[in-house]
């Protein structure tokens, strides 16, 4: 019987906007990685099918509304992203802001920690994995790598986790970083849940796969069939 229970996540799993939703943005710059994160819902896919639990998608482009960030944070809704201008954006008064917020990124983060709870009830502890990518593109000499694994060095439940998730990587092949192209500690979904929830037994562990994989035919199922006997262990 497993004793950890699995919440899989995906926020910046689509570039899309909601119909009729014009931010004067390009549609190169919509499909690029200041909107979404390349491949990140196809590795999270694949691991909801083989763990049988569902994932929780990002409906929209984080130019809309940002759903790794903190409701209160100034880039919930950003006026740039990724050095990207978001014209739409900037003309919104203080309450269109917070009705995006409360419309699309507050009912996000309860479905998620209310499947975060349940998973503490039982089986009492819980792993929450959020799918991410990253573009090597914007840091050529220090993303030559295929997959960074985030988390908080000072959590000792959530870095043994850690620890076994990179094991299980490297045993593929692939080369892994810890707390990079990012911390494990910064203004996201998995930090605000792992403080909010202190001291209970959750692991928020960030997973950023290179586009240099995600782009390569197999690459995401290869990251994705990599974590497949780490996850039948939990």
């Amino acid at each position: 019987m497993s004793r950890i229970g699995l919440v899989l996540s995906c926020e910046h799993a689509s570039w899309t906007l909601p119909p009729g939703v014009d931010l004067g943005v390009s549609l190169a710059d919509l499909q690029s990685q200041a909107s979404w994160d390349h491949g990140a819902f196809d590795i999270a896919n694949r691991l909801s099918e083989a763990a049988g639990i569902p994932v929780h998608a990002g409906a929209f482009s984080r130019m809309y509304v940002d759903l790794n960030r903190p409701p209160a944070h100034e880039g919930v809704v950003p006026l740039t992203s990724y050095g990207a201008p978001v014209p739409g954006n900037a003309s919104l008064t203080a309450a269109e802001r917070a009705t995006r917020v409360e419309q699309f990124h507050a009912p996000y983060w309860a479905a998620v920690r209310r499947d975060v709870l349940a998973r503490l009830r039982d089986p009492g502890a819980v792993l929450h994995l959020s799918s991410h990518s990253f573009d090597p593109a914007l840091d050529p000499t220090n993303r030559q790598f295929d997959v960074g694994v985030l988390y908080d060095p000072a959590h000792p439940f959530e870095a043994e986790l850690a620890e076994r998730m990179m094991f299980a990587l490297r045993g593929a092949g692939l080369v892994v970083r810890a707390n990079q192209p990012y911390t494990g500690v910064g203004p996201a979904l998995c930090t605000e849940l792992r403080i909010e929830l202190a001291p209970k037994p959750y692991a928020g562990i960030e997973l950023e796969t290179s586009h240099a994989v995600t782009h390569q035919a197999g690459g995401c199922a290869r990251v994705a069939e990599a974590l497949f006997p780490f996850l039948d262990e939990l």
